[in-house]
């Protein structure tokens, strides 16, 4: 296993995408829909209805991540195989970035596709990895950031790509905003790890700010921008809801890779054989691993596919530990047996064929079946306090109070008058055919709408639908 990607040889790289695409293929043919799967395609398909992001639509979704899925909507429909078969590409592309990074950068004592074998081996990790997340386009470009950083260990950035760096810095966050901490993590690893001037650290500030300036023209010309910077970022940095899963299922998922690594990490680091480089290497990735630890930690929801920024750390490091076995064969042995188990618990997880599956709650990450579904199916609905799963069966989102916890802390700050007000024009605006109201915001000022009362029949203590 181990001897065929030691050859120096590009065309490894197709034979691993070919194994990672034969390895999801379970996955791809007989997958439900997760719960965040169907919200991303859902904010899709409104914005392809004419709806503007934060004014018409209440979502804490990065915006560049908003405007993918509806590009995605648009073209393939609601459909969650091409969430996974584009990812499934894009984690192609890292992969053949990461190993040509370590390659370029001399980061191991020997040149091979380990670092590309371990990189897509970790994406294996867990089943909800194998989609389009924000947090796995978001990591593209840091991969990108971080090639930079390692030219400038070398003295070869100049001004053109140190701009380059804070551009796709700033893409990065556009697409995910816990990402801002590699934001910072860039910044030190400029400080400590080499000497730059205070006009290269303000062009890679200009470069990072420059899509940010493109994205609130345009939130300001939509008359949207205070909706943004409430929605988007005040929302994800200042409020927590709840994990959607909890931290015991979360350590079924992570245990082995990071008992793996923290071993991997205490080898390299114990082990004097490397070049100066290569040591200032071994540390930026470190950093790189504590920014994953920090954009974990401000994460909206801690979904499991947002450990994925953990991914370029521990492939490093983990390659490192391989390379270190002094005979061969037990490499073979170690990295067949850690294959084998990595991707074994991630189908019994899947499969919940296991006892292993009974420790952990990952049901909760499936769009499920709820008694609201058959009455939304195939109308136009409007559903206050309730996951966006809920709106799977509807038309089409008719309110633009679309993300429960969000719409709830709006419509909570607001007074009783502008509330109403706000209610009022957006069941006018959008006609709901069917209310479904968990927040009792809509009942506590449905009497008060005489116009919305007269057009509204309660049909049980949460339902209203619209009369005929």
């Amino acid at each position: 296993m181990l001897g065929f990607f030691r050859i120096n040889d590009p065309y490894r790289l197709l034979i691993l995408f070919l194994a990672v695409f034969l390895l999801r293929l379970p996955y791809l043919v007989g997958s439900e829909p997760l719960i965040y799967e169907t919200d991303w395609l859902l904010i899709g398909e409104a914005l392809n209805s004419g709806k503007v992001l934060y004014k018409d639509l209440v979502s804490p979704i990065a915006p560049l991540s908003a405007w993918v899925y509806m590009v995605v909507e648009f073209i393939f429909g609601k459909s969650i195989l091409a969430l996974q078969i584009l990812s499934v590409l894009l984690v192609t592309y890292q992969f053949s970035l990461f190993n040509n990074i370590m390659l370029r950068n001399k980061a191991y004592n020997e040149n091979s596709y380990i670092p590309a074998l371990i990189y897509a081996l970790m994406m294996f990790t867990f089943y909800d990895f194998f989609t389009l997340s924000p947090a796995l386009i978001s990591l593209t470009f840091i991969l990108l950031v971080l090639d930079n950083i390692y030219l400038r260990i070398e003295n070869k950035l100049n001004d053109a790509t140190i701009l380059k760096t804070g551009l796709f810095m700033g893409i990065a966050v556009l697409f995910y905003l816990p990402s801002i901490i590699f934001f910072i993590a860039t910044i030190l690893s400029f400080a400590m790890l080499t000497s730059l001037v205070v006009r290269r650290y303000l062009l890679f500030l200009y470069g990072f700010l420059f899509p940010f300036g493109i994205i609130f023209i345009y939130f300001f010309w939509q008359e949207s921008l205070q909706n943004l910077i409430f929605q988007w970022i005040e929302f994800n940095l200042m409020n927590q809801v709840d994990a959607i899963i909890d931290y015991k299922s979360i350590l079924i998922i992570i245990g082995l890779p990071v008992i793996v690594f923290l071993i991997s990490l205490y080898k390299t680091f114990s082990a004097g054989r490397f070049t100066n480089y290569q040591v200032r290497v071994q540390q930026v990735m470190f950093i790189m691993f504590l920014a994953a630890l920090g954009a974990w930690w401000i994460s909206e929801e801690k979904a499991p596919n947002e450990l994925l920024l953990f991914i370029p750390s521990f492939a490093f490091f983990i390659t490192h530990f391989i390379l270190q076995f002094n005979k061969k064969n037990r490499a073979e042995l170690f990295t067949f047996g850690f294959s084998i188990l990595l991707i074994g618990i991630g189908y019994c997880l899947y499969y919940q064929n296991t006892p292993i599956h009974n420790y952990g709650d990952f049901n909760k990450l499936q769009t499920s079946q709820t008694v609201y579904q058959h009455q939304v199916k195939n109308k136009k609905a409007m559903i206050l306090g309730a996951k966006p799963s809920n709106y799977k069966e509807a038309k089409i989102v008719a309110t633009k109070f679309y993300h429960p916890e969000l719409s709830i802390k709006i419509l909570d700050d607001m007074h009783e008058k502008e509330r109403l007000i706000e209610l009022y024009d957006d069941i006018q605006k959008n006609k709901p055919e069917v209310i479904i109201d968990l927040s009792g915001h809509f009942m506590e000022t449905f009497r008060k709408m005489p116009s919305i009362e007269s057009e509204y029949k309660r049909t049980s203590k949460n339902s209203f639908h619209l009369k005929p």
